[in-house]
């Protein structure tokens, strides 16, 4: 499914209609053979939950290392809500996590899946929908926006594009990729602190409506696609 609407002026592929987000189309590919698969999580990432919609789809286990909080996230309510077994680890860093989520595959032979699932594999599935979508837009467009997490959809984006200037707001992780298209803006607040832009489409505080809003900010062309992943 794609779906591209107008709003001030600019194209959004809103992906957020996509049960998980961008990443939900990874899922076939990356969830067989094994009954459990876990993946170390901010409670704020989409990933956990294309994770935890499709292993309830297809009855497999979704289990979601993440760190502990006095309120849950809605995001940790969702995937527990889908069937996914969550584990709050207190004082929860991501590399933290990610120990946990190690130890956790080695005494139980699940499945550990990478972060961001930033391996070229799927980066080469991503760019595959960004021809799909350039294909509905009718041309490659000016310029196309994202935010950054773990880069693994922005070098998507370079990889299914040949003139377009990428730009990238970063969000989360300092992220050190370069490319001659690429222009990386690092927002000015941290990955838990949510922006107060206003989108007349539905796109998380946390994550993609900082995108829009430098979007906005920023875009130099009329010609401009902004990436709502969740």
């Amino acid at each position: 499914m794609i779906v591209i609407e107008k709003h001030n002026g600019i194209n959004v592929l809103r992906d957020d209609l996509l049960p998980g987000g961008t990443k939900s189309i990874l899922m076939k590919k990356l969830i067989k053979g094994f009954d459990e698969y876990v993946y170390a999580s901010p409670v704020y990432g989409g990933f956990q939950i294309a994770l935890a919609e499709y292993c309830k789809k297809i009855g497999k286990k979704a289990t979601i290392f993440c760190a502990k909080r006095k309120i849950k996230h809605e995001n940790t309510i969702r995937c527990i809500d889908l069937g996914a077994n969550v584990i709050e680890i207190p004082y929860g860093y991501l590399s933290v996590v990610e120990k946990r989520a190690r130890d956790y595959c080695e005494k139980t032979g699940a499945n550990k899946l990478t972060f961001g699932a930033a391996t070229e594999k799927n980066r080469n599935k991503l760019s595959k929908r960004v021809k799909k979508v350039i294909k509905k837009l009718g041309k490659e467009p000016d310029e196309i926006w994202c935010v950054i997490g773990s880069g693994t959809l922005v070098e998507s984006i370079l990889k299914g594009t040949k003139t377009a200037k990428v730009y990238g707001v970063q969000v989360g992780a300092e992220y050190n990729g370069e490319h001659d298209r690429l222009t990386v803006m690092k927002h000015h607040l941290t990955f838990d602190k949510k922006t107060k832009h206003l989108a007349p489409f539905k796109s998380t505080a946390n994550y993609d409506l900082k995108g829009f809003e430098y979007c906005e900010k920023y875009k130099k062309n009329k010609d401009v696609l902004f990436w709502n992943v969740l």
